[in-house]
């Protein structure tokens, strides 16, 4: 039996013993076997087999990773020099990591060491006295936790002008600089570093001092830590550290862990990552079938505005109104949006109405007219992540209205849409393309009014042809609607 195979059987064991809130002080969640496998696989497909051959497994666990590398290395080449280090600050889980290299060094004579040492803390201060070592490869399942932004860590990454939120990323960002010219960094992490604002310096160090050579991620959310109930969008990236780069980028995708049902396609890097988008979004696509549409218009060519809900309601309590007067404003919560229509108003633990004064009113209302909706905030268990209310003019006894901070809303200066171009956003937002398209590039459930920015829209003439083709009521499938409409637009 091989060392990793050991080793699998040790994480199940472990799994089993270890309790939630162990769990999650260390952010620790084990790699199963065949994830390693495949990673370990990335690695030398990516990286260059170099007479010596330095690894690094920061936050190592039980060793799975390492372990699976360096047996697949000693597959290839019997007589190059393995050296590895492995950091591991978890006092209850360092007697297996050591016995399981014990093991590996016996039989494949390779060099190790165990350092029982904050990879942070500790790769911080030799990177800043530019005493550190450099890897060929490093390996890498990270924390899966949120960093305190008044802790040593965070200010350590902070001198070395490292900006980053969460664990996982500063791990990677770290092996990024320890990094040798043309080594690999194989990391399994979460996609919520695709998208968003707090990820955007980690994106542009990615970019700017490394290649994308390989990205896949799992259909499933609950396949790559299943025993240990993980509800998470995971995916794998390699990154390479290179001069010269290349223009394509393999993505591969898999039903499962055990790699079912693998797919893999060469896209290029502009297809990825849009060379004009200042945010640098990383969008995945799962396939080809996307592509088809050729939509290129952005909320700001179509003239229309998307905002977050102005009213953030514990500041404004005592302005708050259950039920609704002729001093009041209607307040629209996620709890008035049913069915992709407006119920208002409602009995419910929350307000339906605020009364504000002149000044309040220039700020937040919107005047009646056509809007379209979008939740902020999904649950992980839902099948999409985009969901649209249409507002129509009739709706709060045709009154002006405002709108709760968990909501998102579409508009034009704070007025009303054309009812036309409303309805064809509302069909749009509808659709399974662009539940997908998020998808590509969020593994949050939160929809912020950026993201919905960065979308690309059918054209105003399309919106148009959808609004009517749905207003015909012959066709009821949101997806065909958008496909009519971009084909004879």
């Amino acid at each position: 039996m091989v060392v990793a195979q050991v080793v699998e059987i040790n994480r199940e064991q472990r799994i089993n013993k270890s309790s939630t809130h162990h769990k999650a002080i260390f952010g620790q969640y084990l790699t199963p076997y065949s994830i390693a496998s495949f990673m370990a696989d990335l690695c030398i497909r990516y990286g260059n087999i170099k007479q010596k051959i330095n690894i690094l497994d920061p936050g190592a666990g039980q060793g799975i990773l390492g372990v699976s590398l360096i047996e697949k290395l000693r597959t290839i080449e019997e007589d190059i020099s393995i050296y590895l280090d492995a950091y591991e600050i978890d006092d209850t889980i360092l007697p297996d990591l050591s016995h399981h290299l014990e093991a590996l060094s016996y039989k494949y004579n390779i060099t190790y060491k165990v350092i029982k040492d904050d990879f942070i803390e500790s790769t911080t201060q030799e990177l800043g006295w530019k005493i550190n070592k450099s890897y060929t490869h490093i390996i890498m399942n990270p924390p899966y936790r949120k960093m305190n932004v008044n802790s040593s860590s965070h200010k350590h990454l902070k001198d070395l002008g490292i900006d980053t939120v969460n664990f996982y990323s500063a791990f990677v960002a770290l092996g990024i600089e320890l990094l040798e010219e043309d080594g690999v960094l194989v990391a399994i992490i979460p996609r919520s570093f695709c998208n968003g604002k707090y990820f955007l310096p980690f994106r542009k160090q990615i970019l700017g001092s490394t290649e994308i050579v390989h990205i896949h991620s799992f259909l499933s959310r609950t396949e790559s830590f299943r025993e240990e109930n993980v509800l998470q969008e995971n995916l794998i990236i390699v990154l390479k550290k290179v001069t010269r780069k290349n223009k394509l980028i393999t993505i591969s995708t898999s039903e499962d862990r055990e790699l079912t049902g693998y797919i893999e396609t060469n896209y290029k890097i502009s297809e990825i990552i849009n060379p004009e988008d200042k945010e640098q979004y990383i969008n995945i696509p799962q396939n080809r079938q996307n592509k088809n549409f050729q939509l290129t218009s952005t909320l700001q060519d179509l003239n229309i505005n998307i905002s977050t809900g102005p009213i953030v309601d514990f500041r404004m309590r005592e302005k708050l109104i259950e039920t609704p007067n002729s001093e009041s404003i209607p307040l629209v919560y996620s709890v008035h949006l049913k069915s992709n229509h407006v119920i208002w108003p409602i009995i419910s633990k929350k307000p339906n109405a605020i009364k504000l004064d002149e000044n309040e009113k220039k700020k937040n209302i919107f005047r009646s007219g056509y809007y379209v909706i979008v939740k902020r905030f999904s649950s992980k268990e839902e099948r999409r992540r985009i969901w649209p209310t249409l507002i129509t003019s009739s709706d709060f006894n045709g009154l002006d209205f405002t709108v709760e901070n968990h909501l998102n809303i579409i508009h034009c200066n704070k007025t009303g849409l054309e009812k036309s171009i409303a309805i064809g956003l509302f069909v749009f937002l509808n659709t399974n393309y662009i539940d997908q398209v998020f998808r590509q590039f969020s593994g949050h459930t939160q929809v912020n009014a950026t993201d919905l920015k960065n979308i690309k829209y059918p054209s105003l003439a399309q919106l148009t042809m959808m609004s009517n083709i749905y207003l015909s009521n012959k066709y009821h499938d949101f997806d065909l609607i958008l496909e009519m409409a971009v084909r004879n637009v």
